[in-house]
């Protein structure tokens, strides 16, 4: 899977492998991701010194798209990676049930 993760701040490292670590645990769904896009937008308006992290994934029929807002980057980004997750294991529950 390739992943691309775009900021307007400076990523470190560890946030970094963090979020690939996380992304690369999806595949345990056999959905046949060919891509995730991770994006951090900050301060949109809706929160105070918010960060909103978007989650986009390619894979086979209409393509996964979340996000989630906090004013910690990781924390948005855990909250976007919880509703991407839920979602792959609902199309995964759905494809074996028919």
């Amino acid at each position: 899977m390739k992943i691309l993760i775009e900021a307007p701040f400076k990523m470190t490292e560890i946030q970094d492998k963090a979020i690939r670590d996380n992304l690369s645990e999806l595949d345990k769904y056999n959905q046949g991701i060919t891509q995730a896009n991770v994006y951090f937008k900050e301060d949109d308006g809706n929160t105070q010194n918010g960060i909103e992290a978007k989650i986009q994934l390619h894979i086979p029929g209409p393509v996964i798209f979340v996000s989630d807002e906090d004013q910690d980057a990781m924390l948005a980004f855990k909250k976007a990676f919880d509703k991407v997750d839920r979602q792959l294991r609902k199309t995964k529950d759905i494809k074996q049930s028919h």
